[in-house]
Parts: C-alpha cells; structure tokens; sequence
C-alpha cells in the first residue's frame, strides 16, 4: 500500500498517511483538513490528493504559496516514482511504494444514444430525488444540461467520496465534448460543503464565467464544461425557464471562502493573493 510522507524541508518527517484507493486526501492549514499543516505559509485550503488510473495526483486550489516541483511552479502533480517529490509551502511531499499505472489505452469518450451527452456512472445517478432535509449542509445534487438539449440528469454526491470529471471513460462523469480534457476536474467534499477543482484540465476549470482552480458548489453556481453545464440544485428546483442564460462576470475571490483565488487568462499568470 503507497504512504504519503510529508517532511520539513530540513528532510524531518511529520507523518506518513496510508493511501487507500478512491480515496481524496484534503491538505491546508484549517484543522479540518484531512492532513493539517499549521504553517502560515500555507493556505487553509491547500491542495487535494486523489488517485487516478494507479496514479496520486496532487492539485493546487488557488494557494498563496502553490505547488513546485522539479520542473518549478506547478498547479498539477502527478507521483509516479518514489523520486517524484513536490513542495508546498513549508513541507516536501513524496510517496512510498507508489502503485504501477493502469496499462492500456485510456478509453476514448463513450458514444451515447442518447442526450445530453455525458454519462454518469451507476452509481451516482439518480432519477427520481428524494426530499432533502432543509437543514441538510451539503447540497446533494447536480443537475445537468446541454446548450442543445434541456434534458436534465441527476448526479447524486450523497454517498460520493470524490467524482472524477472528464472526457476518458474511466471517469465517473464521462463529458463527450472535444473541449473536455481525458481528466479535467474533481468533485470532493470540503468540511461542511462541495466543492470542484481543475485536475490540470488543457482548458481550465470555468464557473459563472471565470476561470478557477477551486470554486464552492453553492446552489446556482454555473460550472461549465463544453456545450454541457452543471449547476448545484436544491431538489425541489431544477432548470426553469426563468433562468438566466448569460453571468456576471464575478471580480474577486469567492465570496464563500478567503482561499478560492479565482485564475485570470492565462492560467500561468496565478493571482498574488491567498487567505
């Protein structure tokens, strides 16, 4: 089984945490963290660790310090040996032991009968939603439609210890749109509330039309993949025709969170800013 050890950069080990496969790992400075690190050099909302075909990817969530590796400033790592290393703020993470990749090509999107193009796995889907109890913390459901098709289907995030998003059929949310990238974000819990991250996606993730490496899943947000949009649903309201089909730009950092830093284009160019 592969362990993360995270070190000081004097090469002192803090901890070693066992990595269990479908698993996602929170790092940050707030104490609810899945791996606290008390360090004001560090974001409370840091990065997340999650697996993907054998390999631990490791992703900036807008931090102030970021992510480097051996090639420099980085918002995605990937551990494929166990030389591979990356710093985050005051601390040197690696693996121990880490796992083979899945061998084979990575299936190409699966051609659905039937609109709007984007499958969910088994799993997650639900059709027919319960009720929801008012003081429930965690919206559970994401709805989803295409620009050409108004069919609406239910991605249930009860159960869900994180969704994969992206074009490969080896996600859990398979989008069948060229603008969608094999691996293109991750769905996670953080703390009390939802929320979705770029997983070093070629066309970033985009929200009520910005640009972002981490944004809050609060009901009305707009996530954007392609001709396909995912929108947080309270269940008792779905897709009306009232709603808007244009944004309003948003100009700052998320309003839910000091730490959700939004990416202006180009992505290398990271705001200055953190928590």
């Amino acid at each position: 089984m592969p362990e993360l050890l995270v070190s000081k950069t004097s090469g002192d080990l803090l901890l070693s945490q066992p990595l269990q496969p479908r698993t996602l790992l929170t790092l940050g400075r707030s104490a609810r963290s899945t791996i606290v690190i008390p360090d004001d050099r560090t974001s409370r909302h840091h990065a997340i660790l999650f697996d993907h075909r054998g390999i631990w990817h490791l992703a900036d969530l807008g931090s102030k310090a970021g992510l480097e590796n051996e090639s420099g400033k980085v918002t995605l790592h990937r551990f494929e040996t166990e030389e591979s290393w990356v710093r985050m703020g005051p601390v040197i993470l690696w693996l121990t032991d880490p796992p083979d990749a899945e061998q084979g090509p990575d299936p190409s999107p699966v051609e659905l009968e039937i609109e709007p193009p984007f499958r969910i796995a088994a799993e997650f889907l639900r059709d027919d939603p319960s009720p929801v109890a008012a003081n429930d913390a965690l919206p559970l459901l994401l709805a989803g439609r295409t620009t050409s098709n108004p069919t609406v289907r239910l991605l249930d995030l009860e159960h869900a210890p994180r969704i994969l998003v992206g074009r490969s059929g080896h996600a859990d949310l398979v989008i069948d749109d060229p603008a969608v990238s094999s691996l293109h974000a991750v769905i996670y819990r953080e703390e009390d509330r939802w929320a979705i991250a770029d997983a070093g996606s070629e066309t970033g993730l985009r929200a009520n039309g910005r640009r972002w490496l981490r944004k809050i899943l609060e009901p009305g947000t707009r996530v954007e993949f392609g001709a396909t949009t995912l929108i947080p649903v309270e269940p008792e309201r779905l897709f009306t025709a009232d709603d808007p089909v244009e944004e309003t730009p948003e100009t700052g950092f998320d309003p839910f969170d000091f730490g959700s830093a939004f990416v202006d284009e180009p992505l290398q160019d990271r705001p200055d800013q953190g928590d």
